[in-house]
């Protein structure tokens, strides 16, 4: 008979008990009521589905191929290697805060230059919604032989 009542007690508290959550911007804990939608602002470093270039992997490649301009002095220097950009999706697919992980100076002038003639993306879902979103995209620079 102590069995049930206890199930209810224990549903009751757990739906009716704030959502604690961890914010990404403000790096603290905070406080969700039930109602509070936790995806208006936060900025996602895991989601359900990820954000990508519109038309996929293929569709990147050839914009890099129409944008990425390989420096004259990498070439010159025969300096290859591979660009890491973290850059932050927006809900509207635009592209915000764009910088360098990784790279050689000379290599990551050119992936910036090109990330900022980049279309807006495909934005990452979270439970069905937009979201925004960090992402990490490796660029690579490699010298092909003439």
């Amino acid at each position: 008979m102590k069995t049930p009542i206890a199930i209810v007690l224990l549903a009751t508290f757990v739906l009716v008990s704030p959502i604690i959550a961890y914010s990404q911007d403000t790096m603290r804990y905070i406080k969700l009521s039930p109602t509070d939608s936790v995806y208006d602002d936060r900025t996602f470093t895991k989601v359900e589905i990820e954000s990508e270039f519109p038309g996929g992997s293929t569709a990147w490649l050839q914009f890099l191929q129409n944008h990425l301009v390989y420096p004259n002095k990498a070439v010159r220097k025969r300096i290859e290697g591979t660009v890491l950009l973290q850059f932050i999706v927006g809900k509207d697919g635009s592209i915000s805060d764009v910088q360098a992980l990784s790279g050689d100076p000379l290599l990551v002038q050119a992936a910036l230059k090109a990330m900022a003639q980049s279309p807006k993306w495909t934005p990452a879902i979270q439970k069905g919604r937009a979201v925004k979103s960090y992402k990490k995209q490796p660029i690579v620079f490699k010298l092909v032989p003439a």
